[in-house]
């Protein structure tokens, strides 16, 4: 493995990703992370997978509701990076002071203000047999807020790492 991080690790690393906060709710419990694995894998129906580190408490909230949410972020929206990169501990509401900063009647949390959102519903769990889990929802609605602005690419230093 070591001589794969140190030739293919660069290269792996610059596969170019969206940042997105995903989101879901259950039982009057919410929460969000930073998303860095999401993709479109399928038109008709239109399918978005994302990659869930095995364990994160938004796991149960998915199954719970049936729901999540892809809040795309900005390109250079530094402040979600900040607040969302390492998630919440179960219990904590990152909304419960600022709720009107949420869409209301949405099946997951969705930014009032944001740059483009996702509402899926959620239709399968892939075992990868790695770390992260891909979770698979098929779009309800959505929509661009911000055409103005450009989403935020990631790209890493190696592909070992966020």
């Amino acid at each position: 493995m070591s001589d794969l991080k140190t030739t293919a690790g660069p290269a792996l690393g610059k596969l170019p990703s969206g940042l997105a906060i995903c989101t879901a709710q259950h039982g009057g419990e919410r929460t969000g992370f930073l998303a860095s694995w999401a993709q479109q894998v399928s038109f008709e129906p239109p399918l978005v997978a994302v990659c869930i580190k095995a364990g994160r408490p938004i796991e149960k909230l998915i199954e719970g509701s049936g729901h999540f949410a892809l809040n795309i972020l900005a390109e250079g929206d530094f402040a979600s990076l900040k607040r969302y990169g390492k998630g919440f501990e179960p219990g904590v509401d990152p909304w419960a002071e600022d709720p009107q900063s949420l869409l209301e009647g949405q099946p997951a949390p969705v930014f009032a203000n944001g740059y483009a959102y996702l509402v899926l519903k959620h239709t399968k769990v892939l075992e990868t047999g790695g770390d992260h889990q891909i979770h698979i929802g098929e779009l309800v609605s959505g929509a661009l807020l911000d055409a103005e602005k450009k989403p935020y690419v990631h790209i890493r230093k190696d592909g070992f790492g966020y």
